[in-house]
């Protein structure tokens, strides 16, 4: 019973620990950025050198890219704030030496109120008003002047973000672009889950799984806006040369809105006339398109060239023959116009997707081949 249960549990470990990989990685180069930062702080004996391991930790981000990003908003926000707040903690201690509580609020108020507002403008200055209020506040207890206070902030904290940022280049790297293919074929994963429901023609019993299908193809989209980002700064850092994420994303919403103009077209049956001569060749077409979804997806994240789109190019053709023949046959006479404009609707659709999906298989042929150093996320 033992021996046959062990290569289960060890098969559930392993499929748990591939499932995981881009956590477990992240979670090793956090960990790494902390002690490195809490030992370089003990060494250089920083005043407070929790400061550079906070800084660490928050800047090792998940991707390369975001690290960053993370690393200079860190800085930015950190130089301005720190600056600012030691200016005003300078005037308010020549103006009352001995700074009681109502000069330190004052202080505050006047040190805070334009770092927030600053913030909520610009967020590349977020951590700003955390910045003043530690050297408005931190600096009488340590019995240090608002300068020194500024300038020890800054150290530390340009300490724990230069390392930070070196442990996400060396330690198990992730590159945004990786991650970027990786949610660009899970949203390909739903928008193939969600075709086939379509052909149900009856919202009643299937709407539960399609919104859940809809909401998890747009927060994958979410995700990939972000990973776009991120590897956009990975470029601008000489640290990729990936072609232009952004093409991948758009392609992908106008998919995601050529799927939501199929919805409503074929939400109820066709006529009975012509029901059954038009559903199997959709069924086909959409098949097709679905299989192709996955296919592109697998090529994103192997980074191979991409399947070819005959398949569906001949199933979409088929289709509108038989609409073609439909009409001449004379069935689409005397029917309401609204039926007919869902019928043809389908078609546009159709034509749509295939549009677009050249549009992803380009992309996705442009991104073959270009492995980077980790296929992380």
């Amino acid at each position: 019973m033992t021996e046959a249960a062990t290569p289960s549990v060890f098969g559930r470990i392993s499929a748990w620990t591939e499932r995981r990989e881009g956590e477990l990685r992240h979670s090793v180069r956090v960990t790494a950025a902390a002690l490195l930062a809490f030992a370089v702080a003990e060494t250089l004996a920083l005043p407070q050198g929790y400061w550079a391991v906070f800084t660490a930790v928050l800047v090792t981000q998940a991707s390369v890219g975001g690290s960053v990003k993370a690393a200079l908003d860190w800085l930015v926000s950190t130089l301005g704030g720190g600056a600012y707040a030691a200016l005003v903690g300078t005037m308010i201690h020549q103006v009352d030496a001995t700074a009681d509580t109502l000069s330190v609020a004052l202080g505050l108020g006047v040190a805070i109120t334009p770092l927030a507002f600053l913030a909520a403008v610009r967020p590349t200055f977020r951590f700003a008003p955390v910045t003043g209020v530690i050297v408005i506040l931190v600096a009488p207890v340590q019995h240090m002047s608002a300068l020194e206070s500024a300038i020890n902030r800054l150290t530390e904290i340009s300490i724990g973000g230069a390392i930070g940022l070196v442990v996400s280049l060396i330690i198990l790297p992730a590159r945004a672009s990786n991650i970027l293919n990786q949610a660009a074929a899970r949203t390909l994963d739903n928008f193939a889950a969600i075709l086939p429901l379509l052909l149900t023609f009856d919202r009643a019993h299937i709407q539960h799984d399609l919104t859940a299908r809809h909401d998890a193809a747009l927060n994958q989209i979410a995700k990939l806006t972000l990973a776009v980002d991120e590897s956009k700064r990975e470029r601008a850092s000489f640290l990729s040369n990936e072609p232009d994420p952004e093409p991948v994303l758009r392609t992908l919403q106008r998919l995601r809105a050529d799927i939501i103009m199929l919805g409503p077209a074929t939400a109820e049956p066709f006529p009975d006339t012509f029901h059954d001569r038009l559903a199997e060749p959709l069924r086909g077409a959409v098949n097709a398109i679905a299989t192709s979804f996955k296919g592109i997806g697998e090529s994103l994240e192997n980074r191979s060239p991409p399947p070819s789109l005959m398949p569906v190019e001949q199933a979409i053709a088929h289709y509108a023959q038989e609409v073609a023949e439909v009409r001449e046959a004379g069935h689409t006479r005397g029917l309401a116009g609204d039926i007919i404009g869902r019928t043809f609707a389908v078609g546009f659709a159709l034509e749509q997707l295939k549009i677009n999906l050249k549009d992803l298989a380009s992309r996705t042929a442009e991104r073959a081949g270009k492995k980077q150093p980790s296929s992380a996320g």
